[in-house]
């Protein structure tokens, strides 16, 4: 019984492995196409005129920026905030969005209606909640006039919404509480709220390659400083490294094993074919030569075609990550500025970051640790073949 666990041992943990690693790429594929600009929120100031002035400043860089961004939009997060309807309540994430948010950073309606944008940049008091919170403050409908205490200042409720944590809109990585709840920044910042982080978001025109150094600069010129740069979809790339290089290495490997195998094939059938013109006449073989010749054509076409792509996938980081390429790639100078600037970045003692950014992390950490189990397998299945006469 030792030795067949033993032996099942290699194939479960590859299989594990596997899993978790297809899971992880599926998740990162999820992420959003942002770029952020996330720094510690400052003082809100009398009446929320801090906050506003970050909103004036940020619909000024949506005008100023609109070839470079879809959108852009300012928004604030608070970790824990107290959320109450007559005698029940629950403790929830506030989040504190400014105009164009909800395009940035889209939310399933369940019931009622989303925040207007008059509302938003008016600053009234409304809110929109999780389903799963209203329902536990009112039951399964959500009334007409329902309103909702936030830390003890009344917001009137217009919807409810899909919590966004994960696939199935319960609580997911990332998330500080269970429970979300959406208000203006404006609205939040006038009943004096003191918000954890606030961060500046935007979508990209096309690739966004050169629209993240703009979005950076612009933020740190609209009032924003000391902040991180967070572009999500380079970072959710830079989780997948370990798994393209896995993915190159198998490959290959696997690549010029089907190169031999179609050239014994096409040998095979090149043989067959010089046996054939020895009982028949060549025009009559014709029709099969061409066949044969377009089957090898295609043969090779076919995994040449495939080595490209996959030459095409694993450089895809090269292109993205530019900042990894030397000016000069033979130049000591240019290889060690490069190399100075990566671990100076990678050093900086404090990095704010975002709900985002933080589900990227995790399920990048899931895709590291997935490769490795896998790896770990192979080796283990590796070394039984080995060691088996």
């Amino acid at each position: 019984m030792k030795n067949v666990k033993r032996r099942r041992l290699p194939m479960v943990l590859m299989a594990l492995g596997a899993a978790m690693l297809l899971l992880a790429l599926a998740m990162l594929s999820r992420t959003p196409d942002a770029l952020q600009y996330c720094a510690v929120a400052p003082q809100p100031g009398e009446k929320g005129a801090n906050y506003a002035k970050l909103s004036d400043s940020a619909g000024k860089l949506a005008g100023n920026m609109k070839d470079a961004l879809a959108w852009t939009s300012l928004g604030g997060t608070m970790a824990s905030v107290n959320v109450g309807a007559g005698s029940k309540s629950a403790e929830a994430a506030l989040y504190a969005i400014g105009e164009g948010w909800l395009e940035v950073y889209p939310r399933f309606i369940e019931q009622g209606r989303r925040l207007g944008e008059s509302e938003l940049s008016s600053g009234a008091r409304a809110a929109m909640l999780d389903a799963d919170l209203a329902f536990q403050l009112f039951g399964e409908e959500l009334p007409e006039d329902a309103v909702v205490r936030l830390n003890d200042v009344e917001f009137r409720v217009v919807g409810t919404v899909r919590h966004a944590g994960s696939l199935l809109g319960g609580r997911g990585v990332g998330d500080s509480q269970r429970y979300d709840v959406y208000a203006p920044l404006r609205a939040v910042g006038a009943a004096g709220f003191q918000l954890d982080t606030v961060a500046l978001s935007a979508l990209p025109v096309g690739t966004g390659g050169g629209a993240a150094q703009l979005f950076e600069e612009a933020a740190e010129g609209s009032g924003l400083t000391g902040g991180t740069l967070i572009n999500l979809k380079k970072e959710a790339m830079r989780r997948t490294i370990l798994p393209r290089v896995l993915l190159l290495i198998a490959g290959l490997y696997a690549m010029a094993g089907l190169f031999k195998r179609m050239t014994r094939l096409a040998s095979g059938w090149i043989e067959g074919f010089r046996k054939a013109l020895k009982q028949s006449y060549l025009k009559a073989l014709i029709p099969r030569l061409l066949g044969l010749i377009a089957l090898i054509l295609l043969g090779y076409g076919a995994l040449i075609g495939l080595t490209w792509l996959l030459l095409v996938y694993s450089a895809q980081p090269l292109y993205v990550f530019t900042e990894w390429v030397p000016e000069n790639i033979v130049a000591w100078s240019s290889i060690s500025k490069v190399f100075w600037s990566l671990t100076g970045e990678a050093a900086r003692l404090v990095r704010v970051g975002t709900r985002e950014l933080r589900v990227v992390e995790f399920w990048g950490g899931l895709a590291r640790w997935g490769t490795v189990v896998f790896l770990l397998g192979a080796a283990l299945r590796g070394k039984k073949a080995d060691a088996d006469p």
